[in-house]
């Protein structure tokens, strides 16, 4: 468990990296990059929404590449935070690194409060976010007491010194 307290930031590293590389596809392919995505929402896939409406299609289409971006920023921004403040064990970082998995879970309580169309296959952030909640999650859980420790107080602080 100990090694585990002492390298949780380098898992909690590699997931943030991994979000930002994941989220060059969609910038790259739009909507065409998780088929699972239109199929879920729409029962259609992306061709057939694009000949069927054009323009929402278009629509539908910068917001996936926006997507894209945003995966981009948030796992440079957390990775920011892990590579400097976390390490240093400072406490806002540990609190600001719980963006992480409360992101995972609001993903995932969108796509459920949405609604999904029956018979389709659920679109793949509905089992990445509850995932990346589930481990980032543990994994702070598991670094807190690196971050919560009683600090040794300053000897004028501790009482009167011995000179005295």
């Amino acid at each position: 468990m100990d090694w585990l307290r002492r390298h949780a930031w380098q898992l909690l590293l590699g997931m943030t990296a991994l979000i930002a590389v994941v989220g060059l596809n969609p910038v790259k392919e739009g909507i065409h990059e998780d088929p699972s995505v239109p199929l879920a929402f729409t029962g259609m896939t992306a061709d057939q929404l694009q000949s069927d409406n054009p323009g929402t299609f278009r629509l539908i289409d910068v917001q996936a590449r926006f997507g894209g971006l945003d995966l981009i920023v948030i796992g440079i921004l957390l990775s920011a935070i892990l590579a400097t403040a976390f390490r240093r064990n400072e406490r806002w970082a540990w609190w600001a690194m719980w963006m992480l998995p409360l992101w995972g879970a609001a993903v995932s309580a969108t796509i459920l409060r949405t609604g999904l169309v029956d018979g389709e296959a659920p679109p793949s952030p509905l089992l990445t976010g509850p995932a990346i909640a589930g481990l980032s999650s543990a994994l702070l859980v598991i670094t807190a007491p690196r971050f919560f420790r009683r600090a040794a107080l300053p000897a004028s602080v501790n009482g009167p010194s011995a000179e005295a």
